[in-house]
């Protein structure tokens, strides 16, 4: 699900850092809605404009952020006493 919208982001994602750094993009289709400076801006916009259906909001970053999750957040490991 998706799939055209992150293909898109990542085709323009230079020119979205040039012209839109650290704004919210908010993208339908193959089509670049608006970028916008929060998320929840993003969000509101584009379900006043399509109702509650996927699209894609992603912060307008150099790379996409890394997440550190410890493994026994996840589950995977158990603390032994």
């Amino acid at each position: 699900m998706l799939e055209r919208e992150l293909k898109f982001y990542e085709k323009h994602r230079r020119e979205l850092l040039a012209s839109n750094p650290r704004q919210f993009a908010l993208i339908k289709g193959e089509e670049l809605i608006g970028a916008l400076p929060t998320l929840q801006q993003a969000y509101a916009h584009g379900v006043e404009r399509f109702g509650n259906v996927p699209m894609l909001i992603r912060q307008i970053l150099p790379a996409d952020p890394a997440h550190d999750l410890p493994a026994y957040t996840q589950g995977l490991l158990r603390a032994y006493t």
